[in-house]
């Protein structure tokens, strides 16, 4: 594998990771899909030091040069995406959680009003 192809194969790799996240947020696996975030921490990382600091390590500027960034940034725009909707879906599902909890909150609270131990506590 050549140097140029590095990120391409590592962002395909961070691509097939957010996929692989859906489905394990869609399938409710949260134990798989917490072990898959150091790994996509590692792919976030590695494509941050990917980008030269120094300006003398940047590529000739070529119509191949072009191509060839045009398409790795479309994919990293598809990665943005899925990121984004998995980002939706655990949102989503933390909203349900809350109203869930907040429902029998609620319903524990009107439960205990007729309780005798909430009667005794009005008393004294």
């Amino acid at each position: 594998m050549s140097e140029a192809e590095l990120p391409s194969f590592e962002i395909e790799a961070l691509h097939n990771l957010l996929e692989q996240e859906f489905d394990f947020l869609t399938n409710q696996d949260f134990e798989s899909f917490e072990k898959l975030q150091s790994r996509k921490q590692e792919l976030l990382n590695f494509l941050i030091n990917e980008l030269p600091s120094d300006s003398s390590k940047i590529p000739e500027i070529t119509e191949q040069t072009i191509i060839d960034n045009k398409e790795i940034s479309d994919r990293l725009a598809e990665c943005q995406n899925l990121q984004k909707r998995n980002e939706l879906l655990i949102n989503q599902k933390l909203s349900s959680i809350q109203e869930v909890l907040s429902t029998l909150g609620y319903q524990n609270l009107l439960t205990n009003k007729d309780t005798y131990e909430h009667l005794n506590k009005k008393k004294r």
